[in-house]
């Protein structure tokens, strides 16, 4: 004999159902708040179900972020851990009786029918590292700085468009040498009155570019 818990993971409220693997009866549903004494209660009342009904089995159908705090805990604590995707509980839950209306109860319900149903297809939640937390760390902030600069290049190729429209077709911001020249020559005036070979001049003095880059770009200019 053995237990199936299904945590259906909230911000604030987690919904967790513990089930019987062999006749599906639901031993206990109840709310779990998002804080370590409230995981500590769930955790001390799986043990309990695993006193009388043999060991247990934890699905939690949403890995980091809002999940971070039980999933640790729910390791620390020695509990066998996996994962259900929520597409899988969506789809299980829409094939049974009043499926088509979501509910925390329900979804935890699911998801732990879904260890007794296929425990052997579902993947092991494994702790991170120190390492692996410093590389997702890492990685989010390369991302968010990609993201912010595409948002900047994109505000800057707006206000440009609607400064010198032409400017803005030949120069592409993203290159340093383009980007020097716009910091410091923008208008159609500002590059009139500089001429060619002074707008070539200040190119040279702020960064190693290219001699024929330079020159294409301030022709184009």
């Amino acid at each position: 004999m053995a237990v199936a818990v299904g945590v259906d993971v909230a911000k604030e409220l987690h919904w967790a159902a513990i089930v019987h693997t062999e006749t599906g009866k639901l031993l206990a549903s109840c709310k779990v708040a998002n804080e370590p004494a409230a995981i500590h209660e769930l955790i001390d009342q799986i043990h309990a179900a695993e006193g009388d009904h043999g060991p247990a089995t934890v699905a939690i159908d949403v890995l980091g972020g809002i999940a971070g705090l039980l999933q640790v805990m729910l390791s620390d604590a020695g509990l066998d851990l996996v994962h259900v995707s929520g597409l899988a509980v969506n789809r299980a839950r829409r094939a049974t009786r009043g499926g088509e209306h979501k509910s925390d109860p329900r979804d935890a319900k699911v998801i732990a029918d879904q260890i007794r149903l296929r425990r052997e297809e579902l993947r092991p939640v494994t702790t991170d590292t120190d390492a692996d937390a410093e590389l997702r760390l890492l990685a989010g902030r390369r991302r968010e700085l990609v993201v912010d600069q595409t948002r900047r290049i994109a505000r800057l190729r707006d206000l440009l468009a609607s400064i010198h429209p032409g400017l803005e077709r030949v120069l592409d911001p993203t290159n340093k040498a383009d980007a020097a020249l716009l910091a410091r020559y923008v208008t159609p005036a500002e590059i009139r009155r500089a001429g060619r070979n002074r707008i070539i001049t200040y190119l040279r003095t702020t960064g190693r570019h290219n001699t024929a880059v330079i020159t294409a770009l301030a022709d184009k200019a």
